[in-house]
C-alpha cells in the first residue's frame, strides 16, 4: 500500500477518536446550555467525575490530526487554513475558553457568580468548538471551496465556507456530541451505581438517538442538493458504510433500551466511525473536494515513510501512556479526589 494511503488511513482513525472521545466531553458542557443552565448539583458531579484530569487529552487527537497534515499534505494543509480560517479560529476560541473556564469553575467553590458566569463560558464554549469544527467538515464536504491544486484559494475569505450545509453539519456534530455524552454517562452513572441518573441519561440518550436519526436521513438529502460529487461517491461507492451506520445507530438504540450501556457506547461508536469512513470512501482519492487529491498533495515518499516511522514510535509511548492515565483516574481513589 503506497504511504499516502496509509497516512490517510491513520488521519481519518485519529479524527474518528477526536469525535468519539473528545465530542463526549464537549457533550458535557452542550448539556448545560440543553437544560438551561439547571443541572443539579448531583448532575453536574458525575459530569465532573466523567470528565476527571484527562478530558483535555483528548485533544491530542486533533492536533495530531493538523500536524499530519501540514507534513503529509502540505497544499491541502495550506487551502483549507486558508479557505477555513474563520470557521477554525472561532472553534480554537471555544476550545480555549472551554479548558479556562472548567479550571477557574472548579477553583471558584463558594463564589455564587464567578460559578455561574465560568458555567455560563463552559456550556457555550463547549458548544461553539462543535458547531464551528462541524461546519468546517460541511464546507470541505460541499465540495464549493475555491481551491486550487497548488493549495491557493480564490474566494471570499470571510464568507466562502458558509452554506446550507456547513450550517447543518454544524448543529449534527453539536447533536452527535450531546448524544455520545449521553450514552457514556448513563454508563458512567451505572457503575456508580447512581440509578437515578443513570435512568435519567438514558432517557436523554434515547431522544437525542432518535432525533439525531431524523437528522442523519436529512443530511442524506442535504447531500444530494448540496454536494454532487460527494453524493455520487456514497452512490457508487460508500453506500454500505451508509448501512452499517443506520443498522448499528438502530442496535445503539436497542442497546440503550435494554440498558446494555458497554454495548450501547460500542454501536454508538460504529456508526460515528462509518459516517466518517463513508465521507473517506464516497470522496477517495479526493482530499480536498473538488479539486485537490492526496496524489496531488502529498509531500516526496522519503518524508511520508519518516512519518510513518515517527507515528510508529511515537504509538509505542503514547497509547500505553493514554490508557495509564484513563485507568489511573478512574480508579474510585481518583474520582473521590477530582
Amino acid at each position: 500500500m503506497a504511504p499516502e494511503v496509509i497516512l490517510l488511513l491513520i488521519v481519518w482513525l485519529a479524527l474518528a477518536l477526536y469525535v468519539l472521545l473528545g465530542g463526549a466531553d464537549f457533550g458535557a458542557g452542550i448539556w448545560e446550555v440543553n437544560l438551561a443552565f439547571q443541572t443539579s448539583e448531583k448532575e453536574r458531579l458525575l459530569l465532573h467525575r466523567a470528565l476527571g484530569p484527562v478530558w483535555e487529552a483528548n485533544h491530542v487527537w486533533l492536533i495530531f490530526v493538523l500536524v499530519v497534515l501540514f507534513n503529509g499534505f502540505p497544499p491541502a494543509f495550506a487551502a483549507l487554513s486558508r479557505a477555513l480560517w474563520l470557521p477554525l479560529s472561532l472553534a480554537l476560541v471555544g476550545i480555549v475558553f472551554r479548558g479556562a473556564a472548567f479550571a477557574f469553575r472548579v477553583y471558584s467553590v463558594g463564589a455564587t457568580r464567578q460559578q455561574l458566569a465560568w458555567g455560563v463560558a463552559f456550556a457555550v464554549a463547549s458548544t461553539m468548538a462543535p458547531f464551528f469544527l462541524g461546519a468546517a467538515a460541511g464546507a470541505m464536504a460541499s465540495g464549493n471551496l475555491a481551491v486550487t491544486p497548488d493549495g491557493r484559494f480564490t474566494g471570499d475569505y470571510l464568507f466562502d465556507w458558509l452554506s446550507p450545509l456547513a450550517i447543518f453539519t454544524g448543529f449534527f456534530t453539536v447533536g452527535v456530541c450531546a448524544y455520545l455524552a449521553a450514552v457514556y454517562l448513563a454508563r458512567e452513572a451505572t457503575i456508580e451505581k447512581e440509578r437515578d441518573l443513570a435512568e435519567l441519561w438514558r432517557q436523554r440518550a434515547l431522544a437525542t438517538g432518535i432525533w439525531m436519526g431524523v437528522l442523519s436521513v436529512s443530511g442524506l438529502v442535504f447531500l444530494a442538493i448540496e454536494s454532487p460529487l460527494l453524493w455520487h461517491g456514497f452512490q457508487k461507492r460508500a453506500w454500505p458504510l451508509v448501512i452499517v451506520s443506520l443498522v448499528t445507530g438502530f442496535a445503539s438504540l436497542e442497546m440503550l433500551r435494554r440498558r446494555h450501556y458497554t454495548t450501547a457506547i460500542c454501536g454508538v461508536a460504529a456508526t460515528v466511525g462509518s459516517v466518517l469512513a463513508g465521507w473517506g470512501v464516497a470522496q477517495y482519492p479526493a482530499l480536498v473536494l473538488p479539486s485537490i487529491t492526496i496524489y496531488q498533495a502529498k509531500a516526496p515518499e522519503p518524508v511520508l515513510w519518516a512519518m510513518l516511522g515517527s507515528i510508529l514510535i511515537g504509538t509505542l509511548i503514547l497509547v500505553p501512556s493514554l490508557v495509564w492515565l484513563f485507568v489511573l483516574f478512574k480508579r474510585p481513589y481518583a474520582k473521590k479526589q477530582s
